[in-house]
């Protein structure tokens, strides 16, 4: 209704209203006092509640309390006296004692209440009989009295149920305003909680899930999930242990379970649920509360934590850790493991309750201590991983590698927080590498030895061939030889050179060995650098025996036998070759390589003596010399 249609239907006593007719002037007269009313009454409520607020206010300390109430009954009393010197006192002071006892309480109410006596007196004595007080002055003063101190009980009363009242409604509003904020801060919780808080009928029915609950187990609406039974979410053993839960909490137990179930999109978690029971008024379990917190992460780190304490078992178990070790950098306490502890002499007891470096330190090989200082100042310096080899004393009083694997853990502000690490056994493999070097060294020295040989025998070979494709084969043929050597020594690492094995190599491409190659003798570890020479000169005299001697026809056969004189370094080695059933042998008019190199080499490497006998029925090749010079040992005849 607009302002124009409002004053003329208050002027012409109509008013209109959107669907209906005009209403009569009685009705617009009877909303317009009323409303006149409501603002009277709010008028009221107004100065009333000003009256309250200084009545209930606090009040000013007793000497302005009494001063002020004093006052203001000399001040009435005086006003009466130059201005209503013919009113009667009694109406002026009773509105002035009720007032000051109200504001200023009842002491200063009571001396208003003397104060405001005493004038009355004073006025009674300038009327007839003057200068006296008949006794209906009397009565009338007293009843003046006793009715002002009646009033003075009753404000004061008032004035202390209005204190009360206003003590009461400023603790409720405090009590509504702490609710309000408990309300809120436990919505607040509710909702910032990672566990899924939830509320159960006795029948094990969801009736509420927390937001920060709704959230973890992905539910986006809950009136979805609203009145489902819970046991159903868990699979497996899960869903036994949630049912029994629920049963327990129905009897007034709490309990708590592990279990696996998905979330409301399929994704499946552990969970640490607890179950305890709502109590009632009554004290019996009405509701049941279910606290589910998410543990795969804390499930899925207990798994890998359990697979490397399995590894770090197995490898306790084969030896290759010998112990563990723990640096408490900030605190500078070092504990170790019982292994740690029995591998280097120590108290387990006094390893697990910590151990002063020093005392680790001091089990370290001197020579090897300030490089370990090193190694540990820098990775501390630095952070990350470490690793170091070095000699400890062990429980033996003896030295052996290890290798030490850790890492240093710092804080956000670079600080050292813990070195933590083991200890591993190195002592074998320091010494494979060891031999791997030596065994190196050895093959690069027999290598240059080899070759030292194929330039001899390629030089040789060369001077005394009549022709290229001569050179070319006796050449081809004697490093073939070599090759059989060099296999026999390989197989050895270059260490030695079995004696049998060594003939059997070099004399089987050129006849059948065992019949008409004969070998005997026992079994003899030839040195290796004696090896290829022999290797060389068995082949030189089997390529003239199957040219020129016993080879060369069909009858002819080869001995070759060996035996050792004595025992230890100065026994004597004898080897013999001997030809028989081949075409008779006549000394040669011209020696050459062959003839040098059986003779020469040999007798330069066995350091004894060489003889080549040209007999009729064969040729004869004896070898002796010292065992020490010759060979590694002899042991049963082959």
């Amino acid at each position: 209704m607009t302002r124009d249609r409002f004053v003329t239907s208050m002027t012409t006593g109509t008013r209109s209203h959107p669907g209906t007719g005009p209403t009569s002037l009685t009705a617009g007269k009877g909303w317009w006092s009323r409303s006149a009313a409501l603002r009277r009454t709010s008028g009221a409520q107004s100065v009333l509640e000003r009256i309250r607020a200084v009545v209930v206010a606090a009040r000013p300390s007793a000497a302005v309390r009494y001063g002020l109430a004093a006052f203001i009954i000399v001040g009435i009393a005086l006003l009466r006296s130059f201005l209503f010197a013919s009113f009667p006192g009694f109406f002026l002071f009773t509105p002035a004692i009720v007032v000051i006892a109200l504001v200023l309480g009842g002491g200063a109410g009571l001396l208003a209440n003397l104060l405001a006596t005493v004038c009355v007196g004073f006025v009674f004595l300038d009327i007839e009989p003057v200068g006296t007080l008949s006794p209906a002055q009397w009565a009338v003063t007293t009843l003046f009295a006793a009715t002002n101190l009646g009033l003075t009980g009753l404000v004061v009363a008032l004035r202390i149920a209005l204190v009360a009242a206003d003590t009461s409604q400023a603790s409720l509003s405090r009590s509504v305003v702490a609710t309000v904020e408990r309300e809120a801060f436990l919505t607040s919780v509710l909702a910032s909680s990672t566990d899924c808080i939830k509320v159960l009928d006795l029948d094990g029915k969801l009736t509420f899930m927390s937001e920060g609950g709704q959230r973890v187990m992905e539910v986006s609406d809950f009136n979805a999930v609203e009145g489902c039974p819970w046991p159903d979410f868990w699979t497996s053993s899960g869903h036994a242990e949630a049912v029994a839960a629920l049963a327990g909490a129905r009897e007034g137990r709490s309990s708590d379970f592990v279990g696996r179930a998905s979330t409301m999109q399929g994704t499946p978690k552990w969970w640490h649920v607890a179950v305890s029971p709502i109590r009632g008024a009554d004290g019996r379990p009405d509701r049941i509360l279910s606290v589910s917190r998410d543990i795969t992460a804390l499930r899925e780190s207990e798994a890998r934590a359990e697979v490397n304490a399995e590894r770090v078992r197995l490898a306790l178990a084969a030896g290759a850790i010998i112990g563990t070790w723990f640096w408490d950098i900030p605190s500078d306490r070092f504990t170790v493991d019982e292994a740690f502890a029995t591998n280097f002499g120590l108290d387990p007891a006094l390893g697990r309750e910590g151990i002063p470096l020093a005392q680790i330190v001091e089990t370290v090989h001197p020579d090897d201590q300030a490089k370990l200082a090193a190694a540990i100042a820098e990775a501390i310096e630095r952070g990350g991983r470490y690793a170091h080899q070095y000699r400890v004393r062990r429980r033996d009083g003896q030295y052996y590698w290890l290798e030490a694997n850790g890492r240093v853990d710092l804080a956000p502000d670079g600080r050292p927080l813990s070195f933590p690490g083991v200890l591993l056994d190195i002592e074998e493999r320091r010494a494979a590498e060891e031999n791997m070097r030596l065994l190196n060294g050895e093959l690069a020295h027999r290598l240059k030895n080899v070759l030292a040989v194929v330039q001899s025998v390629t030089r040789q070979t060369l001077r005394n061939a009549s022709d290229v494709q001569t050179a070319s084969e006796n050449l081809s043929a004697r490093l073939v030889a070599l090759g059989a050597a060099t296999d026999v020594l390989t197989n050895a690492s270059w260490r030695s050179a079995d004696l049998k094995e060594l003939v059997e190599r070099a004399l089987a491409p050129h006849g059948q060995l065992g019949q008409r190659i004969l070998l005997d003798g026992p079994s003899v570890t030839l040195q290796p650098q004696v090896a290829v020479s022999l290797v060389l000169a068995l082949h030189e005299l089997a390529t003239n025996a199957a040219k020129y001697g016993a080879l060369s026809n069909d009858a002819g056969t080869v001995a070759v036998d060996w035996r050792v004189d004595g025992e230890g370094p100065e026994a004597r080695f004898h080897l013999t070759w001997q030809e028989r059933g081949g075409p008779p042998v006549q000394a040669p008019t011209r020696r050459g390589f062959g003839s040098t190199l059986i003779e020469r080499s040999l007798k330069s490497y066995f350091g004894g003596t060489a003889v080549t006998e040209f007999q009729p029925e064969g040729l004869v090749f004896t070898l002796d010399a010292r065992m020490g010079d010759a060979a590694l040992g002899n042991g049963k005849k082959a």
